[in-house]
C-alpha cells in the first residue's frame, strides 16, 4: 500500500480481544479482515484466502506463519505474502489507540459512488 494513499482509519476490536498468536474476523469500514496477533504485534489482512476464499481469520498461527483453515495456505501475518500461491493478500496499517486496534483502509476514490 503507497505510503501517500488517504487512509480511513477504523477501529475495529479490543486488543484484548484478538488472542496472543491467533486471528479474530472483524467487519471493518464494510469489509471483512483478519486481525492477528503475533509475538506481541497485530496486524490486518484481507480476511479472504486468495485460493478458494476460506476465512483468514479463523486460521491460526504455526511457525510463524497464518495458516487458511480451510487448505493450509501460509500467509506471512505482517506482509500477507504466500510462498505457495501466486497471489498473497492485502496488508492494512494496524494502530492501538486507547486500548483499541484501528486499522487504516483506503479511502473511497473521489466520485467512486459511495456515498
Amino acid at each position: 500500500m503507497s505510503e501517500s494513499q488517504d487512509l480511513e482509519w477504523h477501529r475495529a476490536a479490543d486488543a484484548d480481544d484478538v488472542p496472543e498468536g491467533g486471528a479474530k474476523t472483524c467487519s471493518v469500514g464494510g469489509r471483512l479482515v483478519a486481525l492477528i496477533r503475533h509475538e506481541g504485534r497485530f496486524s490486518a489482512l484481507d480476511n479472504r484466502c486468495p485460493h478458494m476464499g476460506g476465512p483468514l481469520g479463523e486460521g491460526s498461527i504455526e511457525y510463524g506463519r497464518l495458516v487458511c483453515p480451510w487448505h493450509g495456505r501460509e500467509f506471512d501475518p505482517f506482509t500477507g505474502e504466500c510462498d505457495s500461491y501466486p497471489e498473497g493478500v492485502a496488508c492494512f496499517p494496524v494502530e492501538i489507540r486507547d486500548g483499541g486496534l484501528f486499522v487504516g483502509l483506503p479511502a473511497p476514490a473521489a466520485g467512486s459512488g459511495d456515498s
